[in-house]
């Protein structure tokens, strides 16, 4: 039974804030189960939780996650929330335009495939000498860096899509600020060895700030995103 497009649209609403909340609550959890040492959100990256080899030594911090498979559980989760939820609203963004609706989509898609890429293949030391690092390092930059350039695709072209102007402002400072902290942290090395969880945090948090917001305001709109017409702009400057 095919279902309606009324129905896949709100469940790709649905999709986005729930996939924010689910990976905030199991990092939370995975966090919270690293006592020894202590786990630091300031100096440990996120990619430490998921790290499988208690005791492991990996660019100098020691690591324990007991609960390693529920961070990778919130990885794998996050890239296929993500991508699913964008291919149920693809035909709201298509409306704006085909080119700008193929875009968010190949982009989704490469955000999803990166989230699981990180949680398929986790950082260890034996990682990092078996070259299967690498697919890990390329699964955590195209998440973050398309995860940001959506959201600054979706504000550049919010005015087609009928975006709210608060919606825009948000949605483009999140993905600049996102992107800025992922380029000071590969270009500063002293940052990356004493904080580097910070600015791996930021790049990443604004990512899940905005799926969040942007579910959250899809679903308490009555008509979600549309494109905006010759008739509707002239509603517009006539209210």
């Amino acid at each position: 039974m095919r279902v309606p497009n009324v129905s896949r649209a709100v469940i790709g609403k649905v999709l986005l804030p729930l996939a924010a909340v689910q990976y905030v609550v199991l990092e939370a959890v995975a966090a919270a189960a690293w006592h020894d040492p202590p786990y630091n959100y300031a100096v440990n990256f996120i990619s430490d939780l998921g790290n499988p080899v208690a005791g492991d030594v990996f660019d100098g911090r020691t690591i324990n996650s007991p609960l390693h498979l529920v961070m990778d559980t919130a990885f794998i989760a996050q890239g296929v929330l993500f991508a699913a939820a964008a291919v149920l609203l693809h035909p709201l963004y298509r409306a704006a335009g085909r080119r700008l609706g193929k875009a968010l989509l190949v982009l989704a898609v490469l955000h999803g495939i990166g989230v699981i890429m990180v949680g398929l293949f986790p950082e260890s030391a034996a990682a990092l000498t078996n070259g299967v690092i690498i697919a890990h390092g390329i699964g955590a930059a195209t998440t973050i860096i398309t995860g940001n350039v959506i959201a600054i695709v979706v504000a550049a072209a919010g005015r087609g899509l009928a975006v709210p102007a608060w919606h825009r402002v948000l949605g483009f400072t999140l993905g600049v600020l996102g992107l800025a902290a992922f380029v000071l942290l590969q270009v500063n090395h002293s940052l990356y060895v004493s904080a580097g969880g910070v600015p791996e945090r930021i790049a990443v948090y604004t990512i899940i700030a905005w799926e969040a917001v942007t579910g959250i305001a899809l679903l308490v709109s009555r008509t979600g995103v549309r494109p905006i017409t010759s008739a509707t702009m002239k509603k517009e400057s006539i209210a």
